[in-house]
């Protein structure tokens, strides 16, 4: 690598750092905010109160020094109602960044659409056997006929009966020849 390359890359590393540290420390202040004000989660997650209510609430509990883009993610985490998160979401932030443990895809292709029901179980099974940090995607694919197709990372798990019909095809023609 150049002397003109690794400099760019120690800067950029500089700045991602900062970037992190910043995020990182304003995420924890509001969960630590957020464990001490039960008010305040309440008013987040509140869909009675008005946007520049919230903003204002969330504001004055945590001061002028967090990221627009960290309130922003608080905001929607609370109209989610998904403020317990927020711990675990430093944490997921810090993993990602650092290279630890990046977020491996998880796509679902079924024949039909799916019930919740369906889809979390299929969550759980999938999380117990690959572990947490999936990002899943659920799409329908008609031209299945039935079953699915899991892909996660480079594993790919296919029930459908489209397959099972070229499996057979494939092993009648072998057969015949």
């Amino acid at each position: 690598m150049s002397n003109h390359q690794g400099q760019v890359n120690r800067y950029a590393q500089a700045v991602l750092q900062a970037m992190l540290e910043r995020w990182d420390a304003a995420l924890n202040q509001a969960a630590q905010t957020l464990d001490e004000n039960a008010q305040l989660g309440e008013t987040l997650s509140n869909k009675n109160n008005s946007a520049d209510a919230r903003r204002s609430a969330l504001a004055k509990a945590l001061g002028g020094d967090a990221p627009a883009e960290v309130m922003n993610l608080l905001l929607l985490m609370g109209q989610e109602g998904d403020l317990g998160l927020v711990s675990d979401v430093s944490r997921a932030l810090t993993e990602s960044v650092s290279g630890t443990q990046a977020p491996m895809k998880a796509e679902v292709v079924s024949a039909a659409e799916l019930s919740e029901a369906d889809r979390t179980q299929l969550r759980d099974k999938l999380i117990k056997e690959y572990g947490d940090g999936l990002v899943f995607s659920f799409r329908v694919d008609p031209s299945l006929m039935g079953g699915l197709r899991v892909r996660v990372g480079d594993h790919l798990i296919d029930t459908s009966v489209a397959s099972r019909l070229a499996t057979l095809r494939e092993s009648l023609t072998s057969a015949v020849r």
